[in-house]
């Protein structure tokens, strides 16, 4: 057995769940992650990651960005990508998983595949009316004719399952650091200041710059941001001296990071349209043994977690308060506690769930 891992996703963007289950799954399997199209005349780019990791980089006279939600080029593409992936594939025991909404003939050329959705793709962005509808067709139709759907978040499952009573909640998954070892791990050494980190594509659309400022306020306090910002985002802090901006990180890096940190927060707002939202980063968190502070978005109110590990806030006041209780609270039993929960909700946990779906439904 060996999987096709097909996505609209850039191979050398900052890791996201696409990459994530890939690499898990290549663990056991060979795995061919098909990334998104760079522009030039049709062709296929073949790089071997690793022994059992192919990643096949498609090119098309048309932006992926565009590409996917533009009937008859999207169409245009998937004939001619399918086509050739049926023959490159032919004989051989594939699953493929289709991550990309816009791909809805997939059916056409393999009998049986998986459609797994990671966020809320019709309302996540504006975009008009007709390529929203388009939109919402090309994934009703996905969900529809997969021999099982996936969604990282329960409104997504509740909704696809409407359309596909076969719909599974695979919530996103936390990451395996080499480089923590729980056995090792004390308290940050207090050195007056309170290290909070924020990890992720930190915009002003996704997240809230008014909290951002009240944690700003917390005396003593030091915020870090990894990730790409975007925007003018820094521009609106007016405590901006009190901020660190690290850039993009992964691996041991971002482990080794996120270990020199105090608390660590995924903050959101709470009328977020996009009804898919899982806060991703709150995982890595765990997996270093960090307090988190989270949003208490509709897709995480039926998680439960042991008290002291993750700090859930329905507001601003809460989320500020939960950002000091962390701090004082936590001690070396919670570090351990949270790494606990983290391996078991890693990646290859996630993989023998989507290996329970399997051997049910192939």
């Amino acid at each position: 057995m060996e999987f096709i891992v097909y996505t609209n996703t850039e191979w050398d963007g900052p890791p996201r769940s696409r990459h994530q289950l890939a690499h898990a799954l290549a663990k056991r399997f060979k795995v061919t992650f098909v990334s998104s199209n760079t522009i030039g005349i049709p062709g296929l780019k073949s790089t071997q990651v690793n022994d059992n990791f192919e990643l096949l980089t498609p090119s098309f006279p048309a932006s992926f960005r565009l590409r996917y939600r533009m009937p008859v080029l999207n169409e245009a593409y998937q004939v001619w990508l399918f086509t050739k992936l049926k023959k490159q594939f032919k004989g051989r025991d594939v699953i493929f998983i289709c991550t990309e909404f816009g791909g809805h003939l997939v059916g056409k050329y393999f009998e049986k595949f998986i459609y797994m959705a990671n966020d809320d793709f019709i309302n996540n962005v504006k975009v008009p009316g007709w390529m929203k509808a388009y939109a919402t067709f090309t994934q009703t139709r996905l969900i529809k004719t997969s021999t099982f759907s996936l969604a990282t978040a329960k409104k997504l499952v509740d909704n696809f399952s409407k359309i596909n009573p076969k719909s599974y909640e695979l919530p996103l998954g936390a990451p395996e650091f080499p480089k923590v070892d729980a056995s090792h791990l004390t308290l940050n050494k207090r050195d007056g200041k309170i290290k909070v980190v924020l990890l992720g594509f930190i915009d002003k659309k996704k997240t809230p710059l008014a909290l951002i400022n009240k944690i700003l306020e917390i005396e003593n306090v030091e915020l870090h941001l990894i990730g790409p910002i975007k925007d003018d985002f820094l521009d609106h802090l007016p405590l901006s001296n009190k901020v660190v901006a690290h850039g993009i990180m992964t691996g041991d890096p971002l482990s080794l990071k996120l270990l020199e940190m105090d608390v660590a927060i995924a903050p959101y707002y709470m009328d977020d349209p996009n009804t898919g939202r899982t806060p991703n980063k709150m995982w890595q968190y765990l997996a270093t043994g960090r307090p988190a502070v989270i949003t208490n978005l509709p897709n995480v109110r039926h998680w439960e977690f042991p008290e002291g590990t993750v700090y859930k806030a329905n507001n601003d006041n809460e989320f500020v308060s939960f950002v000091k209780k962390a701090f004082e609270d936590n001690n070396e039993g919670l570090i351990k506690e949270r790494i606990a929960i983290a391996a078991n909700n890693s990646w290859s946990k996630r993989v023998d769930q989507l290996l329970g779906y399997i051997e049910k439904y192939y």
